[in-house]
């Protein structure tokens, strides 16, 4: 009998990549603004791979910029641009601090509709939403101590760690 791995479902990826921008194209939505970064083959990026980014602020990329980035496969969680000496952690800080806030007060929500009437389905949607905002303040941890992280250490200090990572992966 053959057991699934369940690995890819409960445990996302994050990864730390150092890289030099070759292109930058970006896509101009009402409110947001979408950025495909094209990486330049070096020792940390032997594929040149593209990175998708969507953020609020104009002009943050320029090509030949070295920026430092989270990222889950394609999609850049935070950035760090070497270059620019810009970021991206406030903005992140902000959009998690809305969410969690969000959640509680639907809790609190499902909370007085539970308390009210005392129905089933109402108890069923307070759970969910508990555990939904049990799993996001863990995740907004985790975000938070990969910004405090990336402020403590300069170019030269991540550098040499993705180059550890690098001989340790091989």
């Amino acid at each position: 009998m053959a057991f699934m791995n369940l690995n890819k479902i409960f445990r996302v990826k994050y990864d730390f990549n150092l890289f030099k921008i070759e292109k930058k194209s970006d896509i101009k939505n009402i409110i947001l603004k979408d950025y495909i970064l094209k990486a330049y083959k070096d020792e940390f990026n032997p594929n040149g791979e593209t990175f998708v980014y969507q953020g609020i602020k104009d002009q943050i990329f320029k090509e030949n910029d070295e920026i430092l980035i989270l990222n889950i496969s394609e999609k850049i969680i935070f950035f760090k641009n070497l270059t620019q000496n810009s970021d991206n952690f406030s903005e992140i800080q902000m959009k998690q601090s809305l969410l969690l806030s969000f959640l509680f007060f639907v809790s609190l929500f499902f909370i007085s509709l539970f308390i009210m009437e005392f129905s089933i389905i109402d108890l069923f949607f307070l759970a969910i939403c508990i555990i939904i905002l049990i799993t996001s303040s863990i995740s907004t941890n985790l975000l938070f101590k990969h910004i405090s992280l990336l402020k403590k250490f300069s170019k030269e200090e991540m550098k040499e760690f993705l180059k550890k990572r690098k001989n340790v992966k091989a």
